[in-house]
């Protein structure tokens, strides 16, 4: 299943780069205000790398406080999933070297091997560690409510980002997709 998910986002990353990243942007865009402003960039601290870190960190801790092996392993999960798609993340956006939507370059940019934020926008990675969590949880977790919960808050992460300028929606596809596979095969090496 996990496979899918990365087959897929990178099938139409390259679809969505030609045919729907500017009118998409331009749509984002042209909708700001100050409830949207509100609602996205409180939504984005949860594909925080810090945020998300922490969390599963305290998550960890309360397990061991509660002496619950389970809680405990869905945080070690959660932790190497986060750390898992991180590096592939950060390794894939210096080698793809994308120009961010801020830069009005269009989606078209590259500059490869590119250390500049500027540059660091394919995939996105608030994304990627939105979706990782998800697919941990997605993975370790039975309640389908929580599952569903955790993909709609990775995917509210995904469209913050292109609201906030920060990425292109072929960014946040991919990103979605490596963070999803990520994760859901991180949570399978935790027992």
């Amino acid at each position: 299943m996990q496979w899918y998910f990365l087959g897929i986002s990178a099938f139409l990353t390259p679809v969505s780069i030609r045919y729907f990243d500017e009118p998409v942007q331009k749509a984002f865009q042209n909708h700001q205000n100050p409830y949207n402003d509100y609602f996205f960039k409180t939504v984005n601290y949860a594909g925080d790398g810090l945020f998300v870190s922490s969390a599963w960190f305290l998550f960890g801790i309360y397990g061991y406080v509660k002496q619950d092996t389970a809680i405990i392993n869905l945080s070690k999960a959660g932790f190497l999933g986060f750390a898992t798609s991180g590096i592939s993340t950060v390794a894939l956006k210096v080698l793809f070297g994308r120009a961010r939507p801020y830069l009005n370059k269009g989606p078209y940019e590259f500059s490869p091997f590119n250390l500049e934020d500027d540059y660091n926008s394919l995939p996105s990675g608030h994304t990627a560690v939105a979706f990782s969590s998800a697919g941990v949880i997605w993975r370790r977790v039975d309640n389908k409510f929580v599952r569903f919960s955790s993909i709609f808050l990775a995917t509210s992460v995904g469209l913050a980002r292109i609201y906030l300028n920060r990425h292109w929606l072929s960014d946040v596809i991919l990103g979605a997709g490596l963070g999803f596979t990520t994760g859901y095969i991180s949570a399978g090496f935790v027992k």
